[in-house]
């Protein structure tokens, strides 16, 4: 069987350069030899990368309260929809759900859950860990399967696994970095932008002194379109690292904010290994919030991770004493992990959609956000 790199190599010798969009979503998608499709992914403390969900269970319990009081909000209705996109090995799922069936049964009783997840071996995987609530499950390979629902679609460390195109600035605007091959292997290769959707994109960023490179990714509209299709009523939420475009286009990020792991290590180079590495950008909220109101959603919240969980933190902890169970006092330090500034607290963010205006919820107390705040 030939190797990703020899079928890519063949790909652009053949028909000349392809997009870094292309080539990322070969690398971590392509069927049999993509890093997530093909289940090579690893991730905890012995694996490429940690997220807020190995940490422990504590990200998944905090959720499970989110999404009671949204239930509440919906009018506690006798049945509705939980989807996840990217749930890896479902571990988040069976976390929110093991908090929903201990501090909310009506809840828990009216959840169902979809996952979409287009690879088996996920699937698989997934279906191991959340065995224990197979009754309340289904899978869709795609959100455009999903039925019309009321609820929530959640995901975290989505958005930034997006494929994404990379631009750089010249003379006269802004030109498209396509990855090319030669005998040492793929390189970078300066192209005038040919997609009609990428160059609006492009002509939407403000001018950087030559040589600035960023990244746009052109999936997010897509994707909110066909999830605006199926939410009747509810919200969209996501966790990511990102921030917004005045931030990403900062002149100390004049190299971009892409990179590759692999074992927790950033890797030296995007191109090598296809499929054996980690791709990612962090997510531009002020564009992705652009593509959403563009699309007919309400924008319900913007904020970082520790005032998302800071303003959850009284509904979960009510009954802590100033003595603390075991159990209290290790979701006390696991909280200090998903908050403390200096660790994903301030790093990941909370980015919250709603089909029309809602009521506020509780993760935004301290930090609502608005269109305004994101491109400042």
């Amino acid at each position: 069987m030939p190797s990703l790199e020899h079928i890519l190599s063949s790909r652009i010798n053949a028909g000349g350069a392809i997009s870094f969009s292309d080539f990322m979503e070969a690398a971590l998608y392509d069927p049999l030899h993509g890093y997530y499709a093909s289940a090579k992914a690893r991730i905890g403390s012995s694996g490429d990368f940690a997220t807020a969900v190995s940490s422990g269970p504590l990200f998944g319990r905090l959720l499970a309260r989110q999404f009671h009081e949204m239930w509440d909000h919906l009018g506690r209705p006798g049945s509705w929809l939980l989807v996840e996109q990217g749930a890896f090995d479902g571990r988040l799922c069976a976390d929110i759900l093991e908090g929903l069936s201990n501090f909310a049964p009506e809840c828990f009783a009216a959840t169902s859950i979809a996952l979409v997840e287009p690879f088996s071996l996920l699937q698989r995987r997934q279906a191991d860990t959340l065995r224990s609530f197979q009754k309340k499950i289904t899978w869709y390979r795609e959100c455009s399967t999903l039925p019309v629902f009321t609820g929530v679609h959640y995901s975290n460390e989505l958005l930034d696994a997006f494929p994404f195109h990379f631009l750089r600035s010249n003379a006269s605007g802004w030109e498209e970095l396509r990855v090319g091959a030669s005998h040492a292997g793929f390189e970078f290769q300066p192209h005038p932008i040919r997609e009609p959707a990428l160059r609006e994109a492009a002509a939407s960023l403000p001018a950087r002194e030559p040589g600035f490179i960023t990244e746009i990714s052109l999936q997010p509209k897509l994707w909110l379109r066909s999830l605006r299709q199926k939410l009747k009523t509810g919200w969209l939420l996501t966790f990511d690292y990102g921030m917004t475009q005045p931030e990403l286009l900062s002149p100390h990020r004049k190299d971009g904010t892409a990179s590759a792991y692999f074992a927790h290590q950033r890797q030296p180079s995007l191109l090598t290994n296809p499929g054996a590495q980690d791709l990612t950008a962090h997510v531009n909220f002020s564009a992705t919030t652009r593509d959403a109101l563009s699309e007919g959603w309400h924008l319900s919240g913007y904020t970082d991770q520790h005032r998302f969980f800071s303003g959850l933190a009284p509904l979960h902890f009510q009954d802590a004493t100033e003595r603390p169970t075991l159990q209290q006092q290790k979701e006390l330090l696991a909280f200090r992990t998903l908050t403390h500034p200096q660790l994903m607290g301030s790093q990941f963010k909370a980015w919250c959609l709603s089909r029309g205006e809602m009521p506020k919820l509780s993760g935004f107390k301290y930090g609502a956000g608005t269109l305004s705040s994101l491109e400042n």
